[in-house]
């Protein structure tokens, strides 16, 4: 592994990591080179926390940021996020390795269709407050089954599951997501509702700034 681009990555992570612990900064940032599809810097990430960060930190940073993928299908894709999760495990440690679930919590009778559609409206209004009506109406003229898929299992099923990532976060994971893929449109919506789910301008600006710096490092690469 190139250890000078670790160091590189790491500097760039660190001077825009703003008012965050250092898990969920390095979750941001791995969210957004799975955007940028750069598994390669995923997991230099990984290797630096799992040498530098105290074991717990390490773990949790390695929980939250196979989460963050999970969720994030909703906006990178399937592709991209599968290419994250295999980087993240692959450089992952041992003994980080063995403190974490092996069992997918996404399971069992939790998943009763009427629950998840509420749950994801519900998620929809909160992040997209007074357009959430004009919003749904609109894509759902555009293709019914686009708005159910993304209200119930999107919404429903993947982002307002908040046991490992609450809202506000997940919100801000999401920036992260967006920043690489050029979507101005989708980008704004979610700055707006990070804020309406709680997050700073201060967190809002440092989540960008981390997108940012990570999508400069995997193009100049």
């Amino acid at each position: 592994m190139d250890r000078s681009g670790a160091t590189s990555i790491i500097g760039r992570l660190e001077a825009a990591g703003g008012p965050f612990d250092a898990p969920l900064r390095y979750t941001l940032a791995v969210t957004a080179l799975a955007a940028a599809n750069a598994p390669q810097l995923i997991a230099e990430v990984t290797a630096h926390c799992c040498a530098e960060l105290p074991h717990a930190d390490a773990v949790r940073f390695v929980e939250m940021a196979r989460e963050a993928l999970v969720k994030m299908v909703s906006t990178i894709g399937a592709p991209r996020a599968i290419n994250g999760a295999a980087a993240l495990a692959e450089a992952t440690d041992a003994a980080v390795r063995m403190a974490l679930p092996t069992d997918s919590r996404r399971c069992g009778a939790e998943y009763q269709y009427e629950a998840m559609c509420r749950r994801g409206r519900e998620l929809w209004r909160d992040v997209y407050g007074s357009q959430a009506d004009r919003l749904q109406a609109q894509i759902g003229a555009w293709s019914p089954d686009l708005i159910e898929v993304i209200q119930t299992d999107l919404y429903g099923r993947l982002l307002s599951d908040c046991r490992v990532l609450d809202a506000k976060t997940t919100e801000l994971c999401a920036i992260c997501s967006l920043v690489p893929l050029d979507v101005p449109a989708q980008l704004k919506s979610h700055v707006r509702g990070a804020g309406l789910l709680g997050a700073a301008s201060d967190e809002i600006a440092a989540a960008a700034a981390i997108a940012e710096a990570a999508c400069a490092h995997a193009a100049a690469r």
